[in-house]
């Protein structure tokens, strides 16, 4: 015990526990306080009851020696915050020249496992500037892929570890698994290995412990989480066939015995597996349904599941020699309509494939009526990705229009130009193509166009581009912030009782509606700059004088397009009904105006568009 902490006790001013702890706080001694950070032991001054301390950016602060001792943890001289007090500008030369070694550093001063959050503000901002901190970690993470004694976490929420030395790497992993009780948190852990499958030496021997342990954990637990159970399963699979050698323990429970006893709940999970075990899955059927009942049972999964499904089944199929199968059951629910946008999709890309035998007129007809039925249920979004592949699959429709069925083609053609759901451009580039494939049909088109009313809007090209503008802003601007206010409302938490959300909701119907109009409007519009307009009769593009021909008071007013109208400025649109009343008529002519008054032409000009 240090002479002067013996004095104390002997005053009766510390007890002999006291006296032994501040005897480690001896000047030189490294300690934390939760409060002022680290520091450094400066002097004691017993007299005046206190221990001077150098903190970082705090030198000199005094302590009352009773606070002292029952307020500061000593820190070994080994400790990064130790270092960071006595040797900062090696730590910084560290950090640019030897990442690796500091993480470490800061990893044996933490117990071997810290959080990112816990690194980052060991290091921020004295060690790593705070504007430099985000790329140094960037490139520390590189580095460490080297370092495989520095498990580096995929997500942010689990932790950094170092593992031990005398410890293998693959056998950490091992053990890493095994101790996780939760089976995300196993999905977690197979994922790192199947990525540093390379970290073991004897990788069948190595994590056969693995292999069974999966087996044994989803034969009790699939009841309560299947979507997890199913993916642990087909990615044991899956890193089995990617090691040479290796194999199922005997008596392992397979996928098939998964698919067979959660067999009227498979569909229902199967959306959130990850893409690459779709096909994987799908091959366990013939194992689970014996004879041909895996055909019915893939042929049911078709309707109840997404597109990605479909083609992976197709494949399945195709590969067990029941193509047949498939294309039978299609052509039954284009007859029947039940087929789903996903699926409809992928037999329009898989036409020259495996739904090569289900091509025809009538799945196109499938495919405006699903259009159609969606646009009523849920508006264009619903509606877009058939849309979308219509117009990007060029050869689609002429290939459709081939089909030696001339009616049906015709009518086919017939509810292309009458549709309400496609916009006009659409539609004029659908029967482009379907012309190319089959002039004939020219005359459907002409037919069409014959003796009907010209229902485009005439506007200038300053009012068109301003709503451009507008319909640019809502779409890019307005609508995607509404989403996220209603992404951030339905978070809270019972939607019931939620007046945020529904406020997102009645505002996104309106933008929605607002949308539709702008867009109508804009492809509809005919954008002029009124030049050489006739000025024999009043019309778009020109003002006219008239009197009054009860006062005798004359006016002036001019007449632009459907977007131009300006009160100040005597302007109106040619749809007004003041501009309908006087179009048409010549100098000398009389009109009626809406408000009664009879009034006489008496010029017409045209308008400067310079002006």
């Amino acid at each position: 015990m240090n002479s002067e902490a013996q004095n104390l006790v002997a005053a009766g001013k510390l007890s002999s526990a006291d006296a032994e702890k501040l005897s480690q706080l001896e000047p030189g001694t490294f300690v934390l306080h939760k409060s002022w950070g680290v520091g450094r032991i400066a002097e004691w001054d017993v007299i005046g009851d206190r221990l001077l301390i150098d903190f970082e950016g705090k030198p000199g602060h005094a302590l009352k020696i009773s606070f002292a001792i029952s307020s500061l943890e000593i820190l070994p001289p080994t400790h990064l915050l130790s270092r960071r007090l006595s040797e900062l500008d090696t730590l910084k030369e560290m950090a640019k020249s030897d990442s690796i070694a500091l993480v470490e550093l800061a990893l044996k001063s933490s117990g071997n496992k810290m959080s990112l959050d816990q690194l980052e503000g060991l290091l921020k901002p004295r060690i790593v500037a705070e504007a430099d901190y985000k790329k140094w970690w960037e490139a520390a993470k590189r580095a460490l892929k080297s370092a495989r004694h520095i498990v580096v976490p995929s997500k942010r929420q689990d932790p950094l570890v170092l593992r031990d030395a005398a410890e293998k790497p693959g056998g950490g992993m091992v053990k890493d698994f095994l101790f996780k009780r939760d089976l995300k948190g196993k999905l977690g852990v197979l994922a790192l290995i199947q990525k540093d499958i390379d970290l073991f030496e004897n990788p069948t021997q190595e994590l056969a412990p693995v292999f069974q342990d999966i087996s044994d954990t989803v034969r009790k637990a699939w009841k309560l989480h299947l979507k997890e159970s199913l993916q642990l399963l087909l990615s044991r699979d899956e890193l089995i066939d990617g090691i040479q050698g290796a194999t199922l323990p005997m008596g392992s429970f397979k996928a098939s015995d998964l698919v067979s006893e959660a067999r009227s709940q498979i569909a229902e999970n199967v959306a959130g597996l990850p893409a690459s075990l779709y096909g994987r899955l799908y091959r366990a059927f013939p194992d689970a349904f014996p004879d041909r009942g895996w055909v019915v049972e893939l042929l049911n999964h078709i309707a109840r599941t997404g597109g990605r499904a479909v083609g992976e089944i197709a494949i399945v199929l195709d590969a067990n020699g029941e193509i047949e199968a498939l294309a039978d059951y299609l052509k039954k629910a284009v007859r029947n309509r039940t087929l789903t946008q996903d699926i409809l999709i992928w037999t329009c890309k898989e036409r020259d494939g495996l739904a090569k035998s289900v091509f025809s007129i009538d799945l196109a007809h499938a495919v405006l009526d699903t259009i159609e039925d969606d646009h009523v249920s849920g508006g264009p979004k619903r509606t877009g990705r058939l849309v979308d592949v219509l117009s990007s699959e060029k050869a689609l429709i002429g290939e459709w229009a081939v089909d030696p069925d001339e009616e049906m083609v015709q009518n086919f053609v017939k509810r292309l130009l009458g549709s309400t759901v496609l916009d006009e451009l659409t539609r004029r580039s659908l029967m482009a193509r379907v012309i190319k494939a089959r002039p004939e049909f020219e005359s459907i088109m002409e037919d069409k166009n014959a003796g009907r009313e010209d229902t485009s809007l005439r506007v200038s090209w300053d009012s068109l581009e301003k709503k451009k503008a507008e319909l640019h802003e809502l779409v890019t601007v307005k609508i995607p912030h509404n989403k996220n206010e209603i992404q951030i409302a339905r978070e809270e938490g019972d939607l019931r009782e939620n007046g945020g959300y529904k406020a997102a909701r009645d505002q996104q119907g309106i933008l929605n509606r607002m949308r539709d109009e702008l867009e109508r409007d804009v492809g509809s519009a005919r954008g002029t700059d009124f030049a050489n307009a006739d000025t024999s009769v009043v019309g778009i593009g020109t003002i006219v004088d008239y009197t009054d021909a009860a006062t005798g008071h004359s006016e002036s007013l001019t007449i632009l397009g459907a977007w131009d109208s300006n009160v100040e400025k005597n302007i109106v649109s040619y749809l007004s009904e003041i501009a309908k009343v006087l179009t048409g008529k010549a100098i000398g002519e009389e009109a009626e105006l809406p408000d009664g008054r009879k009034v006489k032409i008496t010029a017409i000009r045209a308008y400067n568009t310079g002006a």
